[in-house]
């Protein structure tokens, strides 16, 4: 039943919800509009529909929809920050200054987050009574923490007002991250300690989220009914090869009509984009 005017403004939880339609009502759709007698998907399991779906799903968010969320933390005193639990991959990150502005930190190539294990005078690795190797802090962690801003940078102290010998790589005084998705884990410089850190990343819009609180943006909602057809029936026996070619056609399709539609360009922004080619460059 449709809302209110009322009902929809009263409620916070109803603002800008129209965008998106329940990822059940589209298995839903599916299973009542493309499967049964005289359609191409005589028959399938609910839960074929419900993996393909949320695959497509998950496609989507790395692709055109590009989910990417901002999450705001105080770096503690030992530089490490957790990642956050829905994260796939890093877009961004960042530290805020006193005015709110974002300065973006470049990653550290030149080490890795490594494990140091503990040994006695001759080198050898010393172990528990359960025979796990005993760890240490790691040289490698305390040396980059104690590095200054220029010998991350690549350049030379005694040379600083000049830029003989800089690495344009490293040519960043806002910080450097280490990353490992292994341990879950952000790793920092010294010259960010106490800073609030943004990291922006892409999530897959599923991560820790109910079925039932799954929503689609619905521009999508074509592309992810021709995504579980073509998947459906590229897995299954019998099926003529011109179908399941002519299924991946329209899912290209849907998906380039999908990001010609999210990328929603407006053509006053456009034009104002444009009046910057006219600035004379002395």
């Amino acid at each position: 039943m449709a809302l209110t005017d009322q009902q929809y403004y009263e409620n916070s939880t109803n603002w800008g919800e129209n965008q998106y339609v329940k990822l059940d009502d589209i298995i839903n759709n599916f299973y009542l509009f493309y499967v049964g007698d005289n359609k191409v998907i005589d028959s399938v399991d609910r839960y074929d529909i419900i993996f393909h779906a949320k695959r497509g799903l998950q496609e989507l968010h790395y692709d055109a929809l590009k989910d990417v969320r901002a999450l705001e933390l105080d770096l503690p005193d030992n530089l490490q920050i957790q990642l956050p639990k829905d994260f796939v991959s890093l877009v961004r990150l960042s530290w805020v200054d006193d005015q709110g502005r974002f300065h973006p930190m470049i990653v550290n190539n030149d080490s890795a987050i490594v494990t140091a294990y503990l040994q006695d005078n001759e080198y050898n690795i010393l172990f528990d009574s359960n025979g796990v190797a005993l760890q240490a802090d790691s040289i490698t962690d305390i040396n980059i923490a104690n590095a200054s801003v220029y010998e991350r940078a690549g350049i030379d102290e005694d040379v600083v007002h000049n830029r003989y010998g800089i690495d344009p790589s490293r040519a960043n005084t806002n910080g450097t991250y280490r990353i490992d998705k292994r341990l879950g884990v952000l790793r920092f410089s010294s010259n960010v300690e106490g800073k609030t850190i943004v990291i922006e990343y892409v999530t897959d819009g599923l991560a820790h989220v109910e079925d039932a609180d799954i929503k689609v943006n619905k521009l999508a909602e074509d592309y992810l009914y021709k995504y579980i057809s073509s998947q459906i029936l590229n897995t299954k026996y019998g099926v003529q090869e011109y179908i399941v070619r002519r299924l991946k056609n329209e899912v290209f399709a849907a998906l380039k009509n999908l990001k010609i539609r999210m990328m929603n360009l407006n053509p006053a922004d456009l034009v104002q984009s444009a009046r910057g080619r006219g600035k004379w460059i002395k």
